[in-house]
């Protein structure tokens, strides 16, 4: 399975203490929709992750934690997300890049959309770039500059 870690605490030593590391990890997990019974698999499915972890290298993982919290599509949902999902659209194939909603609403004149709903897509880099074409979109490609 694929999976996300990142180590924030890499290029800004203030997001851990002194001598130690912050890392978010993101491992897949369908919505709320699905009939999934979260409180009852969390503690499996972070042992799994865990497993996952230590299978890829990351050996001493588990034992060197001091804080770990887990976050689940239940938590997300409750926080508002919906159907417990941060990323907006599914990852199905008529929801990806080209079909995902397009920035320019085609009911209402001037009303530009970014984010990780529309196109591109989800991710930092892709949601960045709908930025981007937003602004474009807005002020020209030359970022509304006369010279």
């Amino acid at each position: 399975m694929s999976f996300l870690v990142s180590n924030p605490s890499g290029t800004d030593p203030t997001l851990a203490p002194a001598g130690r590391h912050s890392y978010y990890v993101l491992f897949p997990a369908p919505n709320t929709q699905a009939a999934v019974d979260w409180p009852a698999i969390t503690d499996a499915y972070r042992q799994e992750m865990h497993g996952q972890l230590h299978a890829r290298g990351l050996t001493d993982s588990a034992d060197s934690l001091e804080v770990e919290v887990t976050v689940t599509p239940a938590d997300w949902q409750r926080q508002g997300l919906a159907a417990g999902t941060p990323f907006a659209a599914a990852h199905t194939f008529p929801q990806s890049g080209p079909f995902r909603f397009p920035t320019l609403d085609r009911r209402i004149e001037n009303l530009v959309f970014c984010g990780s709903n529309t196109q591109p897509g989800v991710g930092v880099p892709m949601v960045l770039l709908s930025g981007k074409l937003a602004a474009e979109r807005i002020l020209g490609p030359d970022g509304g500059s006369d010279a």
